[in-house]
């Protein structure tokens, strides 16, 4: 595998733009995002959404690994 075991694509809109590897290393989440053309997009909104989307992902994490 190139990205990743559990590389998680991107999608904006009607497009893949990238993917995303999240884990738990020392308790904490671990993100690495890359993008297919080297640049995450400006928009203000996908921003928006990118961290909202990965503070359920920490919520999730938490959640399972306090079980």
């Amino acid at each position: 595998r190139k990205l990743g075991y559990y590389a998680l694509p991107l999608l904006w809109r009607e497009n893949i733009i990238g993917w995303a590897n999240v884990s738990v290393v020392k308790g904490k989440m671990d993100v690495s995002v890359a993008y297919v053309n080297g640049q995450a997009p400006q928009d203000v909104t996908y921003q928006r959404e990118l961290s909202s989307e990965l503070g359920r992902m920490e919520w999730f994490l938490a959640s399972v690994s306090s079980k």
